[in-house]
């Protein structure tokens, strides 16, 4: 089947051994070894292991994905190498990966910003090692809770080493063009009175509050096909909109402040415009147009706010879990 398997966690005998299945019909190999019928991707099941009529463990069968299975069991290598065999691949370990500094190296030379290139840095100095050793001296649960306390930073700043999606969205002549220059610090997004200017995705790197950030204007939402069909190239754009929205990490879905209440789409943060035009506007109103500086600082907390940003961006020295599979090997370490 060509199943790649990796053990998440420190081969040898322990509490639990983390499997990882992974490649075309990995959640069908592993169901054969189980009693279950089938299992859902994110769904998480307890069921007994068979070599046939034989009962070799008990064990949390995990389907992130189809092709993608966890195996928490007991934590004998003898088993696990049971297990490996019935799977019919071959199983490596994370320690016989590349090093968590040769890791750092590759993606330093990707980085996007300075700062993420700094806790890259970092790491491939060995923040990242050094501190893991010190956290494997600690007695049990203060072990626990270093490597919580890891994870839980770690999470934070994943988003300055991968800057986050920000989508801005809303009806014709909302101001999302004007906001878009306003963050941006230039003039790259034509803005006009008339509905229907903005017909295309238009994306940018800025910098908010010290935060690297992917932008991207998009078509407003309004009905634009007729009878004779015109609107064609409109529309593709409001198509190509709304299916950026499930990839951003935040939608900021903009209504001029004179509008009532708006009935915007679910998950999106509602943010008012065009303040200078109200003589009353709604409390957190923004006018990208007279007040930028305003607006940026508006967006900025609402950034840190949803996503969950840390107050400082780089630390010298301070260790990251800087990829998902380091995290996803915290993670599994917790659980155990």
């Amino acid at each position: 089947m060509g199943l790649s398997l990796v053990e998440l966690t420190a081969r040898g005998a322990g509490a639990v051994s983390v499997l990882e299945v992974s490649g075309d019909g990995a959640l069908d190999a592993v169901l054969e070894l189980t009693a279950l019928e089938q299992l859902e991707p994110g769904e998480l099941r307890v069921s007994h292991l068979y070599d046939g009529e034989e009962v070799l463990d008990e064990a949390i069968v995990l389907a992130s994905a189809d092709d993608r299975v966890e195996l928490h069991l007991h934590g004998s290598p003898l088993l696990v190498a049971r297990i490996v065999e019935l799977l019919g691949g071959q199983c490596s370990s994370l320690s016989e990966e590349e090093s968590i500094e040769e890791e750092a190296e590759l993606l330093l030379k990707g980085a996007r910003g300075e700062d993420a290139a700094r806790i890259l840095l970092d790491q491939v100095e060995g923040a990242l090692t050094r501190h893991l050793a010190a956290i494997e001296e600690l007695p049990g649960r203060e072990r626990i809770e270093a490597l919580s306390e890891l994870l839980q930073r770690s999470r934070g700043l994943e988003k300055v080493i991968e800057p986050p999606r920000v989508l801005i969205a809303g009806p014709v002549n909302a101001g999302k063009s004007t906001l878009f220059n306003a963050l941006s610090g230039s003039e790259r997004a034509i803005t006009s009175s008339e509905a229907g200017t903005t017909r295309d995705l238009l994306l940018g790197l800025v910098h908010l509050d010290g935060f690297l950030v992917e932008l991207i204007d998009t078509a407003g939402e309004r009905a634009v096909l007729d009878s004779s069909g015109s609107g064609e190239v409109e529309r593709a754009g409001q198509v190509a909109a709304r299916a950026q929205r499930d990839l951003a990490d935040l939608v900021i879905w903009l209504e001029r402040a004179e509008e009532p209440k708006p009935e915007a789409p679910e998950g999106v943060s509602i943010l008012r415009t065009h303040a200078d035009l109200c003589e009353s506007p709604p409390a957190g109103a923004i006018s990208a147009l007279t007040d930028p500086e305003g607006a940026r600082q508006t967006v900025s907390r609402l950034l840190r706010e949803r996503l969950g940003l840390p107050e400082s961006s780089w630390e010298k020295g301070q260790p990251v879990l800087f990829s998902e599979r380091l995290r996803a090997q915290v993670e599994a370490a917790l659980k155990a």
